[in-house]
């Protein structure tokens, strides 16, 4: 709990650094957005500013006395503002009074998840979003990290996880997703209300908090709910701007939250290049009143700008800003042809899938697959549609979106914030149909929502469906997620003990780290080295190609490469695979972990060796059989070696 609450008071400060930042943009907007939107850009100023730190060597160890500088100044930017103009809080009375009941669930739920360990469940935020930064903390600064791609990714918000993870191990770096929530949660309440009155801002923040997705990912690691916010505000104040071409302050906000947007993921890279078009199409052929042709590229540049030193660090490590993305054209270090191809392959895998996915028309499954049928659209086996369902960004936006369309009332604001909507999708579509990528597009979409409920005929039954899908949502999450999160999050049940039933490598990494604390781990199978407190390295094919897979002949060549990279440890997880499943029990037979070895050879081996998914396997039962490899450890559904 402390590492939870040193965040939320590091948030306070940023969010007073952010006001001092940005005060003569927000000045006309609402107060809740003013102080949603600035702690926002305070937050995400302190995560960029982590970046030329890390890169100092040993500078994450003297750091975070630079960053809380500026959020010292943030407390005393809060404590003027409090003295100068108190803020005078309004509860709502009578049924109103549920709106902040409903949205207090909320996120009670995703702040259980904060309190609680990530299991598998989590597997990004323990795969690298915690990870990641936990080695660079380890190591005293950012560097690269060869064989974990994601860690290229723009790390704007992760590196904020830096510091939670240094002062309140997971939870305090977690708790920064739950923070971005709230933030954003006043942002919209106050444009909502701004714009469509008192109970729009109400029914917009209750719409976006009880998305299932959005519950859920507070809770965890995942970066998907903090970008989105970024890129949705980003929208909010382009369409803004396209209303009021004389603001300029809209165009200056909108390329802020969009730079944040792109400093964080990839993804919001598409939304610059919608905001931008849709804002340039306006100034083009608007017939009145319209945007100066200077303001989208305004936009474009300074989001840009601030985006760029994420991109330069790409070129610099890899030789590609966006890597490993686009290598047939960009190229990249330790990657090829074999890792862009099964990358490729993974990503097109959801949604309507690779076939149907390059049909146009199958564009209306898609996206009404968003609401009804939600597993093809997360993790796992999206191809069967068997991923977790509230991954799901729920029918109310959707309905709201289509309902504005077709209601005659529409207007700048409302159609430029559905054309970028449109716009992105079109990219979503094409590109990759994950819903979490498009979690942005629920930020405007809310806002919508609640106006359309408040403003358009018919907007009651707009409003019993966002109450139905709150009340589901809310049960949905509590029901597959946060009642197992309960008990350890509040002292019921150790740790250790929830750690062990949920994530398989929890306890062999106990063994690691003891049995490699002088050396370094390959790990096969097995992603989750978060846990781990020994250098460790993704071993697979399609991570790096430094072990150099398609040069191997033999065991020898393996034990050779590992060697290479100053590996002592191989560890093997056989938990994704069935013992049942006939290769399989080959592949363990050639190891010889079930009897005497029976190595691969003749036309079996040529055919297993011609794809470097099952090359690898045969390589390892080489040196497993041969005595390169000799077992450390056994345990219930995976190995540990040791180099001869």
């Amino acid at each position: 709990m402390f590492g939870v609450l040193a965040t939320l008071l590091f948030s306070a400060g940023a969010t007073g650094f952010g006001v001092a930042l940005l005060r003569r943009w927000l000045e006309p907007l609402d107060p809740a957005t003013r102080l949603g939107a600035a702690g926002m850009a305070g937050l995400g100023t302190l995560g960029l500013l982590t970046l030329p730190i890390g890169l100092i060597p040993g500078g994450l160890r003297w750091g975070v006395a630079v960053v809380l500088l500026p959020v010292l100044y943030g407390f005393y930017v809060l404590f003027r503002l409090y003295r100068d103009d108190r803020p005078r809080l309004t509860v709502p009375k009578g049924p109103a009074a549920l709106f902040p009941l409903a949205i207090s669930v909320a996120l009670f739920l995703s702040l259980v998840g904060v309190l609680a360990p990530s299991d598998t469940l989590d597997w990004d935020s323990l795969a690298y979003h915690l990870a990641v930064p936990k080695m660079w903390l380890q190591a005293g600064q950012i560097h690269f990290v060869s064989y974990i791609h994601h860690s290229n990714f723009p790390f704007t918000i992760d590196n904020l996880y830096i510091w939670g993870l240094w002062w309140g191990g997971q939870h305090g770096a977690k708790a920064f997703s739950l923070v971005f929530v709230v933030l954003g949660l006043l942002s919209l309440f106050g444009i909502a209300r701004q714009r469509y009155g008192p109970l729009a801002g109400w029914w917009a923040a209750l719409v976006f908090a009880t998305i299932p997705a959005v519950v859920w990912l507070a809770g965890t690691a995942y970066i998907d709910v903090s970008n989105g916010l970024f890129a949705g505000l980003g929208i909010l104040f382009a369409a803004r701007l396209v209303e009021q071409p004389k603001e300029n302050r809209f165009a200056w906000l909108s390329a802020v939250c969009l730079g944040f947007a792109a400093g964080s993921k990839y993804t919001g890279l598409q939304t610059v290049v919608a905001v931008g078009l849709v804002v340039l199409l306006y100034a083009l052929f608007a017939k009145t009143d319209r945007p100066k042709i200077v303001q989208p590229f305004l936009i474009g540049l300074v989001a840009l700008a601030i985006a760029l030193p994420w991109y330069v660090k790409n070129v610099v490590n890899t030789g590609n800003p966006v890597y490993p993305f686009f290598y047939g054209v960009l190229g990249g270090r330790n990657w090829d042809e074999f890792s862009a191809r099964i990358y490729t392959e993974e990503q097109k895998t959801f949604g309507v899938g690779i076939q149907q996915g390059s049909d146009p028309l199958q564009i209306g499954h898609a996206v009404l697959g968003l609401a009804y049928q939600p597993g093809r659209y997360i993790n796992p086996n999206p191809t069967q549609g068997t991923g977790f369902p509230f991954g799901a960004l729920g029918i109310v936006i959707l309905a709201a979106g289509f309902y504005w369309c077709f209601s005659g009332r529409i207007r700048r604001f409302e159609g430029a914030s559905l054309a970028v909507v449109g716009f992105s999708l079109l990219m979503w579509f094409v590109l990759s149909q994950q819903s979490r990528y498009i979690v942005a597009l629920a930020v405007p979409l809310s806002v919508l929502a609640g106006g359309a409920i408040v403003k358009l005929k018919l907007g009651q039954a707009l409003g019993g469906a966002a109450v139905l899908q709150a009340a589901f949502s809310l049960w949905l999450v509590n029901t597959l997620v946060t009642s197992a999160q309960m008990r350890p999050a509040f002292g019921a049940e150790s740790r250790e003990e929830y750690l062990a039933q949920r994530v398989g490598f929890f306890e062999p990494s106990k063994v690691v780290n003891i049995a490699a604390q002088n050396g370094k781990v390959a790990l096969y199978d097995e992603v989750f080295g978060f846990f781990l407190d020994v250098p460790y390295f993704w071993a697979n094919p399609g991570h790096t190609t430094e072990l150099g897979y398609d040069r191997m002949e033999n065991g020898n060549d393996l034990v050779a490469a590992l060697e290479r990279l100053g590996i002592t440890h191989v560890y093997l997880n056989l938990g994704i695979y069935s013992r049942e499943d006939p290769v399989v029990q080959r592949w363990l037979s050639a190891m010889g972990l079930t009897g005497p070895a029976v190595p691969y050879e003749g036309r079996e081996r040529e055919e297993m060796s011609a794809d470097l998914r099952n090359k690898w396997k045969v390589l390892l039962a080489d040196a497993i059989a041969g005595g390169k490899l000799h077992r450390v450890e056994t345990f219930r559904k995976s190995f540990l070696f040791a180099l001869e």
